[in-house]
């Protein structure tokens, strides 16, 4: 949460004060204009004035960016992490460590904060009572009219024929869309009150609101309105669990069972604003005396599915590249396919001053935040690049002597700059099957630019590597990583993070490498050493 004074404050579920980070923002906090969202990695994202930063759950810093113009609402996360965030008349997309992958000029202003549908396309709510769906690349697929301007989004379960959105307007009516196609389902909007929708969370195929008036309701995905419960939660914001539904306002909190039955109510004084539920059953309230309360409120109420409870919208949206295995997945066969067309039709693709030229124009796009639609393609070339496909017609020991690795270096650093977690079963390939210490090194070093690693995929590899006994250049790469890993990525070092640290502090490594080991461990331990 923000304090009014500007701090940002970390807690437990249970009330335990985890950091408290100084902004800077002057008495500014939440009221002042400042913003706070929480990306798919657990970390708060806060928008004040121009400027972005984005911190680790433990309060250190993990990136900060200043934007062209002062920012509209809070961002949106796409699968990947990259956040799409509205600033003046333009929508910027960032890679999860703040690089800017392209933006767009705006048609009009926003209705409501950006979204994201079931497939993880970004949609905007336009002032003139349009949604533009956009890829996550910034290529346009619908534009529709809504008939009324749009008041939230949420995404919905992706399915063939299925909504991938929904849409709640200021006339109390929801709209179910096909995001990609723009398609109504059922052809209207579904009308649920007199009042504006205020709230929508997607889980499974229901959809749950709550309007302006406190009314929560369910909406089924085949666009049937399920049930409708007075809460008396006005302009409140509506949190889902597994076991429950929660409707907040100021001063007021009320739990629901799935089909509407009313079940605790809470009423608070001295209250600054509505409170937040916890999955562990507290209710917190800002009070008006900058004092945070705590109240037993429900029993334990299971996963939590409300961008305000710090975890993901449910359902997730689907994921851009779709992985099997981190060594057969859809980054290497993309990597296959370029690898093969330019075989095909480039005479001299396996040339080295090629391969760096082209790279250097990827590199300078993504520099001046321009890759945009181009980023599958040029993903799959880098891929193809750094897995040594172009140098495909040479045989082992040919490749040791005429190889490129220069250019297979470049690639992996590219792959770190585009910044997706989605790149990283290529880089980790590298790590594992490359020759050269250079490029090995140069994977390491793109897995920690990337700086989330969900699912540990990044943090198997480096133990697996420093296990096998690697060079001196890799292993301290492979720190490097691991140390970029633990205090950007939001979430506590992994097992598999300390295992390998402990691998590289142990002899057979030498000594300049083991005390690096230590020191890094020291430095995940919360000490920073000397």
């Amino acid at each position: 949460m923000i304090s009014e004074d500007g701090n940002l404050y970390a807690l437990s579920e249970t009330g335990r004060l985890i950091a408290r980070i100084a902004l800077g923002l002057g008495a500014l906090g939440m009221g002042g204009g400042a913003s706070l969202a929480i990306d798919p990695f657990g970390r708060p994202l806060v928008g004040s004035g121009k400027r972005l930063w984005v911190y680790t759950r433990s309060g250190g810093q993990a990136w900060t960016l200043d934007l062209d113009a002062p920012l509209a609402a809070a961002p949106a996360f796409g699968s990947d992490g990259r956040v799409f965030a509205a600033a003046g008349s333009r929508l910027y997309c960032l890679n999860p460590s703040g690089g800017r992958l392209w933006s767009m000029d705006l048609p009009a202003a926003l209705s409501c904060p950006p979204g994201v549908d079931g497939s993880g396309d970004p949609v905007i709510a336009l002032a003139d009572g349009s949604l533009l769906v956009l890829s996550p690349y910034g290529r346009k697929l619908a534009r529709l009219r809504s008939g009324a301007p749009v008041e939230a989004l949420a995404p919905m379960q992706a399915g063939s024929g299925g909504p991938s959105l929904a849409a709640g307007l200021a006339d109390g009516s929801v709209l179910l869309v096909e995001g990609r196609t723009g398609r109504i389902v059922g052809g209207r909007p579904i009308a649920v009150g007199q009042a504006p929708i205020a709230a929508l969370i997607g889980e499974g195929s229901r959809l749950y609101g709550l309007d302006r008036s406190g009314l929560a309701f369910a909406v089924s995905d085949s666009g049937s309105l399920l049930w409708r419960t007075a809460t008396r939660c006005p302009d409140g914001r509506l949190e889902v669990f597994s076991e429950r539904l929660v409707a907040l306002s100021e001063g007021r909190a009320v739990s629901l069972s799935r089909s509407g039955e009313l079940y605790r109510e809470a009423s608070l004084v001295n209250a600054a604003g509505p409170g937040l539920v916890s999955p562990a059953g507290l209710l917190f309230s800002p009070g008006k005396d900058w004092i945070l309360d705590a109240y037993r409120f429900e029993r334990p109420l299971g996963p939590a599915f409300g961008q305000a409870s710090g975890t993901p919208l449910g359902p997730a949206p689907a994921a851009y590249i779709q992985a099997a295995a981190a060594a057969d997945d859809g980054a290497a066969a993309a990597a296959a396919s370029a690898a093969a067309e330019a075989l095909a039709f480039d005479p001299g693709a396996a040339d080295a001053g090629r391969k760096m030229a082209l790279l250097a124009d990827i590199e300078k796009k993504l520099r001046s935040g321009t890759i945009g639609a181009e980023e599958p393609a040029a993903a799959a070339y880098c891929s193809a690049v750094a897995l040594g496909k172009l140098e495909s017609g040479y045989t082992d020991s040919e490749r040791l002597l005429s190889g490129d690795p220069l250019s297979r270096s470049r690639a992996c650093a590219v792959l770190g700059e585009l910044g997706s977690p989605d790149y990283r079963a290529v880089l980790c390939t590298v790590l594992a099957e490359d020759r050269d210490s250079a490029v090995r090194a140069a994977a390491c070093r793109a897995l920690g630019a990337i700086a989330v690693d969900p699912g540990g995929l990044a943090a198997a590899a480096f133990l697996a590597a420093a296990a096998r006994r690697v060079d001196e250049e890799t292993a301290f790469a492979l720190m490097g990583a691991i140390e970029s890993l633990a205090l950007r990525s939001g979430s506590p070092p992994s097992v598999d993070e300390v295992r390998a640290l402990l691998a590289l502090s142990r002899l057979p490594y030498g000594a300049l490498v083991r005390d690096r080991a230590v020191a890094a461990l020291g430095r995940m331990a919360g000490d920073p050493g000397p």
